[in-house]
Formats: C-alpha cells, structure tokens, sequence
C-alpha cells in the first residue's frame, strides 16, 4: 500500500475550498492504481469520519453502512469525472444517486444569511454521509461542484479542485498524467504512421 500524507494533492495544487474539502478527501481514500483505500474495512471507515468529526465515539459502522458509504464514494468519483468531461450525469448514474440519497437521513435548515441549506438530520455514519452529500448539494447551488473533478489519466483517478480561471484544467498535474497521457498518444500515432 501506497503512504498518502494527509492533505496531499499533485502538482502541489491547493485542495479544494469548504464546503468540497470533504468531500474530495472522502473520494479520494480510495485510489486503485496506487493500491489506496483508507476506509477498506467498517473500522477504517469509522475512524476516518471520528477523525473528522462526522462520528460520535462508541457509534458503530453497520454492514449496510458500510457498503453505502463505498457506493456514495464511486458515485460521488463518477459525478466529478463527468466535470472533468464537461458531461451530465447518465441516466444510470442519477437513478443510483437518487437511491441512495433516499436512504440517508437530510433535511432543510436556513443558514446563517439566510440561505438554505441541506444537512444532516441525525448523528450516526448514515448522518455523515448524509453530511458530504449535502457538501455536494452546497457545492452546486453555488456554482462550485463544476471545480471538483476526478482525473482522467488511465494510472490516477484522484479527486482535484480546478481553481483555474474558467476552470479549464483536466489532469490532477499536467507534468504527470498529462504528460503520460500525451505521450502514450503521441506513440499510438506514431505506430499507426510506420
């Protein structure tokens, strides 16, 4: 297993604002090509959301809880890859998150100035995944998600915040994937030339 330090991003990019912080760290515990997954078992799980507070010590990670949570992070990773591809979301991506969101406990809570927003209704590992999931919620309604996008480099996958000014960037680093990927282009062209 790969050593990830926490607040690691490539390139040196700045990690993505609040409310999307938790939400690409909880997407990026996994990461396949590297051999990554912080939350592989209930127990990992559990000790990632205490360690960020979205879980009361003694509270348990259930079987159901657990295989929700590893869903709503590939769920949440297809959402961000179809940002990086500028795409909606397919039919079958929407209907799953559509499931899962009703089996999670939120409701409706007026903000600070005024604006409302969704959250979590109860303490639990059901409420805090209802909690990154009403970041994502958060992140849309303000325009942000579109930032929040997952890698395309065939060897990466990881979640990265695009703060550029239109938000045009595509590789978590250009100088890694970006380059892997062009070069293995280049080379695909060159064979079919020869």
């Amino acid at each position: 297993m790969v050593d990830v330090p926490p607040g690691f991003q490539p390139a040196g990019r700045a990690p993505a604002p609040p409310p999307l912080d938790l939400v690409q760290h909880f997407v990026n515990t996994e990461i396949a090509v590297w051999a990554v997954d912080d939350i592989a078992t209930p127990d990992a799980l559990a000790d990632w959301l205490r360690s960020r507070d979205l879980l009361p010590d003694g509270a348990i990670v259930d079987a159901g809880s657990f295989v929700r949570a590893r869903a709503l992070r590939q769920l949440l990773r297809a959402l961000a890859s179809r940002n990086a591809h500028g795409a909606t979301p397919a039919e079958d991506l929407r209907a799953e998150l559509t499931t899962l969101a009703t089996e999670l406990p939120v409701r409706f809570e007026l903000g600070e100035r005024g604006s409302l927003r969704l959250a979590s209704a109860e303490r639990g590992v059901n409420g805090a995944l209802a909690e990154i999931l009403s970041r994502v919620f958060e992140a849309q309604t303000s325009g942000e998600w579109r930032r929040l996008k997952s890698c395309p480099g065939a060897h990466c996958g990881w979640l990265f915040y695009d703060a550029s000014r239109n938000a045009s960037s595509k590789w978590c680093s250009m100088s890694i994937c970006g380059n892997r990927t062009k070069t293995a282009a280049y080379r695909q062209r060159r064979r079919t030339e020869t």
